[in-house]
């Protein structure tokens, strides 16, 4: 488990002549271990969840520092209200070929759609896990935006607004 999404991911990369820094580091499952370390700021960090909604399975990337807008994702994905729900780690292993904490945002064992939350964009380097909880990448977030485009990721408003929050906070 891991090795084989870990030559997966490597072979897109090579496929599309991009050419990230390879990393090892401590184990990490949250993306606050992660970025520390990875020695990342946290919103560099790509966090990749497996939502299901009983059916059908999706990929939703957005900056490690927000948390995901589930309402958002079923709207965009026209999923009935409330059926959504983050798949379990048995699924997420069946699904990705990864623990929780290890998958990355494309190249999974299943074919899976992917959702990019626009933010992911906001920063010049991107940095993610491909396949073990030792084992990342960095990259141009340039890159990584033509490399979601050339998978056909759905790009759109994914995180939970943070104006929103401190609005509601007043």
């Amino acid at each position: 488990m891991g090795m084989e999404e870990i030559e997966r991911v490597k072979s897109i990369f090579q496929e599309l002549n991009l050419n990230p820094e390879y990393r090892e580091h401590a184990p990490a499952i949250t993306s606050e271990e992660a970025s520390r370390n990875r020695g990342d700021l946290l919103k560099q960090g790509i966090k990749s969840l497996l939502f299901t909604n009983g059916k059908d399975f999706i990929i939703v990337n957005l900056p490690a520092d927000q948390k995901v807008d589930t309402k958002k994702v079923e709207q965009t994905l026209n999923w009935q209200r409330s059926t959504m729900r983050m798949a379990t780690p048995q699924e997420v292993i069946e699904k990705t070929g990864c623990e929780i904490g290890a998958v990355p945002p494309f190249g999974h064992k299943t074919p899976l759609q992917i959702l990019v939350d626009l933010g992911v964009y906001d920063n010049k380097e991107s940095a993610f896990n491909i396949g073990l909880r030792t084992y990342s990448v960095k990259i141009s977030t340039h890159k990584m935006k033509n490399l979601f485009r050339h998978l056909n990721a759905l790009e759109g408003a994914f995180a939970k607004s943070s104006q929103k929050r401190c609005a509601t906070s007043d």
